[in-house]
Order: structure tokens, then C-alpha cells, then sequence
């Protein structure tokens, strides 16, 4: 279809709460694997489908901007926007297929409280779009964001700095503070791109105010 000057009824912001739904959902799968192992396989094909759905609403959504010559908001923010949020989705189902892959007997503190504030900052961001849409201030929801942030940076660091404590020469722990270390660096990778995210917004945020 060939690029458009005439206005389209193409409700971007529908599509963005649509993907931040999305993305919301894998984190609650990520949630339930880290609350109870024996839905891993299960909790996985359902990230693996969730992101196969994401997927073709990130083409969609590209693909109207594309055709679209009057939006609601720039162009260039929607496709931040959109891709931001794919990329979280992405960093999320990363961490899920880490955690199938490496067969876990028990799941550490940090990375159960870091799942739980994985699930928490999706929910804010999808709030913060909502934001968007209604032309309201995001500074105290941004606020809850940061806590978050911090806090899961601070289990990173915990869950590292107990990994290293131990002394051991058995093969199966070592194997075992690797794939806890792969694990981490993951979540960490998903905490930023979601803060990411966050930050995005509030931009769009102000620049519309």
C-alpha cells in the first residue's frame, strides 16, 4: 500500500496498550516460573507464543506508521515506543528460556524478587501510556519506576556477591554459580530496557504537555 497523505483512523495508541499488554503478560509468566518450577515448560511455550504475537504487532504497528501521514503524537516517538516495548518482551523471554535451559532445582531470593519487579514495572509502564493518551502527569508513577530499579539493582548485586562467596570445588555448584550468573545478567539487561521504556514515555510525557 502506498504511502498516504490523507488522514487514517489508526488508533496507535490502542496498539501501544495492546504490546504493553502483551509485555505485561510475560512478565507474569516470568512470575510464575520463579514462584514454582514445575509450570517451567509450560510458562515457556506460552512466553514463546506471547512473542511470536508481539512480534507481528511490532510489523503492525511499524507497518501503519508507515502509512500514516498524521499521527497522535511524532512518528519518531511512536516507533521508540514500539520498539522499547518489543525489546523488553524480548530481554523477558530471554530470562525464561535461560531459566528452562539451565533446570533449576530451587530459585534464589534475588531473582524471585527481581521477576516480581519485572511484573510491577510493566504494569507502571502500561499505566504511564495510558498517561500519554489522557495527557496526565507521569512524575509520581516515573517515581515507583526508579524505586524499582533500585531496588532489583540492588539484588543484582546481592545475588552476585553471594555467588561468589562460595568456596567450592565441586563441578555440579560451579556449573550451578555460572548458570546463575547468566541468569542474573539477564534480568539485568531486561531492568534496563524496561526502565528504558519508562524514561521513554515520560519524554513523550512532556514533550506533549
Amino acid at each position: 500500500m502506498a504511502f498516504s497523505i490523507f488522514p487514517r483512523n489508526i488508533h496507535f495508541f490502542e496498539l501501544l496498550n495492546r504490546q504493553n499488554r502483551i509485555l505485561n503478560e510475560s512478565a507474569g509468566q516470568l512470575a510464575r516460573i520463579v514462584e514454582d518450577l514445575t509450570c517451567v515448560d509450560a510458562a515457556c511455550k506460552t512466553v514463546t507464543l506471547i512473542e511470536a504475537d508481539a512480534d507481528a504487532l511490532c510489523r503492525e504497528i511499524a507497518r501503519e506508521l508507515s502509512q500514516t501521514f498524521i499521527t497522535p503524537i511524532d512518528r519518531e516517538d511512536i516507533y521508540r515506543l514500539n520498539m522499547t516495548q518489543e525489546d523488553s518482551i524480548n530481554r523477558i523471554t530471554a530470562i525464561a528460556s535461560r531459566m528452562r535451559l539451565c533446570a533449576f532445582d530451587y530459585i534464589r531470593f534475588p531473582a524471585r524478587k527481581m521477576a516480581r519487579n519485572i511484573l510491577a514495572m510493566t504494569a507502571l509502564t502500561g499505566e504511564m501510556i495510558c498517561c500519554l493518551e489522557s495527557k496526565r502527569d507521569v512524575s509520581d508513577t516515573m517515581r515507583k519506576v526508579k524505586e524499582l530499579k533500585t531496588e532489583c539493582e540492588m539484588l543484582f548485586s546481592t545475588g552476585l556477591a553471594e555467588l561468589h562467596d562460595v568456596e567450592t570445588g565441586d563441578t555440579k555448584e560451579v556449573i550451578d554459580i555460572m548458570r546463575w550468573t547468566q541468569v542474573y545478567d539477564r534480568f539485568e539487561m531486561a531492568i534496563e530496557r524496561i526502565d528504558d521504556l519508562a524514561d521513554a514515555i515520560e519524554e513523550v510525557v512532556l514533550k506533549n504537555a
